[in-house]
């Protein structure tokens, strides 16, 4: 099963405005145009979801001239609490758990190598 086919009930959704590699946000773009019929929003909740529930946090190599932009996201009110234990409990920033989770589910589709 996919990691993105499983879409939750909907409930409170957050604006929380995030930085995020370029790379990471272009691939998520192209999965929200081409492959699934689901908004970015949406992508990035999931990957925050798979990282919950995987608890797989770790620091991965940007490339030395990868550019971040500003993204604001609506964000599930349970995955934002989940984040922010995750930041506690890992001592790392919300952006930078973000942007582990969009890697991570990126990976484990076979999206980045």
């Amino acid at each position: 099963m996919s990691i993105f086919s499983n879409f939750p009930p909907k409930e409170k959704l957050v604006s929380r405005t995030y930085e995020v590699d370029l790379t990471l946000y272009e691939k998520l773009e192209h999965l929200s145009t081409t492959t699934y019929d689901v908004s970015i929003n949406k992508l990035v909740n999931t990957c925050i979801e798979h990282l919950l529930n995987t608890k797989k946090v770790d620091l991965y190599r940007r490339s030395k001239n990868e550019i971040s932009v500003f993204r604001t996201f609506l964000i599930r009110k349970s995955l934002l609490e989940g984040l922010n234990k995750l930041k506690t409990e890992y001592n790392i920033s919300l952006t930078k758990l973000v942007n582990i989770a969009i890697y991570n589910a990126l990976i484990d589709e076979g999206i980045l190598k």
